[in-house]
C-alpha cells in the first residue's frame, strides 16, 4: 500500500513526493518572508523617514511612497500579467522575470539606504551650489522610482507562480503559512530593527537588500516550473499589431468592467486600500512627533501586534471556509470604523497608542488574509489573473490620488487626521461592499454562487 511519503502529487507536468511539495513550499515561503520584509515593511516604514530627514513635505512623501508606485502599477500590472501568461522559455514563464528583476531591486534598495552619504558627497565634490537636502530629495526620488519599477515586476509575478508549482490541494494551507511568514517578517523588523531605524538605516537597507537578493536567487534556482501548452492565439497574426492591441484592450475592459458586481467589488476593495494610505505612511511620524514615542517603542508595539495576529491568522484560516471570506472582509471593515472613532478621541499616550496599535494590526491582518481567498471565490476562475490585474488597476488609480491627497491633508490637519481619513474611506468601502454582499447572495451565496457571465 502506498504511504503518504511515497504518494505522488501533481500540478501541470510537475510531479512531487510529499518531500518535494514541502521543499518547494519551503523555498516559496522563505522567498515570501524576505520579500515581504523588504516590500511591505522596510520601504513603507523607512522611506518616509528618509524623506523626512531631508525636510520633505507630507504631500511629497505621499507622492513618492504611494502615488508614483500606484501609477506605475496601473500601467505595468496588466502588461506583466498578460505577458508572463504567454511567455514560454526553458526556465518557465514566471522565473525569468523574477530572476531578472531581483538584483536590481536589491541594488536600488541599497542605494536608497546610502542616499544621505551620496548627497553629501555630491555637494562636496560636484554640486556645491545645491544644498544636501535638495540633492537628497532628488536622489531618493530617482532611486525610489527605479526600485519600484523592478519591485513591481516581482510583485506582479511572484503571486502567479504559486498556481504553477504548488499542487492545488495544498494551496489553501500554503497561503495560510505565507500570511504567517509575512506577519513574522513584520514582527522581526518592528521588534528587533525599528529602534535602530534612524541611526543605522543605511545598514538596515543594505542588510535586508543582500538577504533578499541571495534568498530570491536561491528560490529561483531551486524552484522549477513545468512545461506549458502553447499560448492561445486570440487574433490572427495577419491583423496589424496596432489593431490587435486596440482589440485586446477593448476586450479586456469590456470583460472586466461591464458587470456592476465586479465593478463595485473593485471599487470596494480599492476604497479599503485608500483608507489605509495615511496610516501606512504617517503612523510612525504620528507616534514620534505628536505622541513623542521613540522608534523603539513604536517598533515593539507593531512587533507585538504582528505576534498576536499570528494566532488570529491561524484561527481565521480555519473559520474562513466556514464564514466565507467576503463576510470576513466586510466585518473587518466595520471593526476598523469603530477603532478609528475611539482612536481619534482617546489615543494620547503610549498606553492608548499601544492598545489601538495592537488591535488595528490584528484587524488589518485578518482583512489581508481574507482578500485573496475572497478574490479566488468571486472572480471567474478561468480569468483569475486578468480580473486580478483589473482590480489592481482600479486600486492604483485611486491610490495615486489618495497618497498625494492624504499627504496634503496631513500637512493641513496634522498627523491625527490618520484616524479621520481611515474612518471616512472605510465607511465608503463598507457601503459599497454591502451592495456586493447583497448581489453575492442573489448569485447563489455561500453554497451555490456562480460567477456572473463575462464575454
Amino acid at each position: 500500500m502506498e504511504t503518504a511519503l511515497e504518494k505522488t502529487y501533481s500540478v501541470g507536468t510537475l510531479h512531487y513526493t510529499l518531500g518535494g511539495v514541502l521543499a518547494v513550499c519551503g523555498w516559496m515561503l522563505w522567498g515570501g518572508f524576505c520579500y515581504s520584509m523588504l516590500a511591505y515593511v522596510l520601504v513603507p516604514t523607512l522611506l518616509p523617514l528618509t524623506l523626512d530627514s531631508f525636510h520633505a513635505s507630507g504631500a511629497l512623501i505621499g507622492l513618492v511612497v504611494g502615488s508614483i508606485p500606484a501609477a506605475m502599477n496601473f500601467v505595468m500590472n496588466p502588461i506583466l500579467s498578460t505577458t508572463s501568461d504567454r511567455t514560454r522559455t526553458k526556465w518557465g514563464r514566471r522565473i525569468p522575470y523574477l530572476a531578472f528583476a531581483t538584483p536590481f531591486v536589491a541594488l536600488f534598495l541599497i542605494l536608497l539606504g546610502w542616499t544621505p552619504e551620496a548627497a553629501a558627497l555630491l555637494h562636496a565634490t560636484v554640486l556645491p551650489g545645491v544644498s544636501p537636502a535638495t540633492l537628497g530629495i532628488v536622489l531618493v526620488c530617482v532611486f525610489a522610482v527605479f526600485f519600484q519599477f523592478f519591485n513591481l515586476i516581482i510583485g506582479s509575478i511572484y503571486y502567479y507562480i504559486f498556481a504553477d508549482v504548488i499542487p492545488h490541494r495544498f494551496i489553501g494551507r500554503f497561503m495560510a503559512f505565507l500570511n504567517l511568514s509575512f506577519t513574522a517578517a513584520g514582527f522581526v523588523f518592528n521588534y528587533f530593527l525599528m529602534e535602530y531605524a534612524r541611526e543605522y538605516s543605511s545598514w538596515i537597507y543594505t542588510g535586508i537588500g543582500i538577504l533578499y537578493a541571495v534568498s530570491f536567487a536561491l528560490m529561483c534556482f531551486f524552484v522549477k516550473e513545468g512545461e506549458y501548452p502553447p499560448p492561445p492565439q486570440y487574433q490572427a497574426a495577419t491583423v496589424p499589431v496596432a489593431k490587435r492591441l486596440v482589440n485586446w484592450v477593448a476586450i479586456y475592459f469590456r470583460q472586466c468592467y461591464r458587470s456592476p458586481f465586479y465593478s463595485m467589488l473593485f471599487l470596494g476593495t480599492a476604497m479599503t486600500q485608500v483608507s489605509t494610505v495615511c496610516r501606512s505612511v504617517f503612523n510612525l511620524l504620528f507616534a514620534t512627533r505628536e505622541l513623542h514615542l521613540t522608534e523603539a517603542q513604536f517598533g515593539r508595539i507593531m512587533g507585538i501586534g504582528s505576534l498576536v495576529s499570528l494566532g488570529v491568522i491561524l484561527l481565521m484560516g480555519y473559520l474562513m471556509d466556514k464564514l466565507h471570506p467576503l463576510r470576513v472582509f466586510l466585518w473587518s471593515g466595520v471593526l476598523v470604523i469603530l477603532i478609528n472613532v475611539w482612536g481619534y478621541f482617546h489615543v494620547t499616550d503610549y498606553a492608548t497608542f499601544f492598545a489601538v496599535g495592537i488591535v488595528i494590526v490584528i484587524v488589518y491582518s485578518v482583512q489581508t488574509l481574507s482578500s485573496v481567498p475572497m478574490y479566488i471565490a468571486l472572480f471567474p476562475p478561468e480569468k483569475y489573473g486578468q480580473f486580478s490585474s483589473a482590480n489592481a488597476m482600479v486600486n492604483s488609480v485611486l491610490v495615486i490620488v489618495a497618497n498625494w491627497g492624504g499627504g496634503l491633508a496631513i500637512d493641513r490637519f496634522g498627523y491625527r487626521f490618520i484616524f479621520v481619513w481611515d474612518f471616512i474611506f472605510t465607511v465608503i468601502a463598507t457601503a459599497v461592499l454591502i451592495y456586493v454582499y447583497v448581489k453575492w447572495k442573489q448569485l447563489g451565496g455561500m453554497n451555490h454562487y456562480k460567477a456572473p457571465e463575462v464575454e
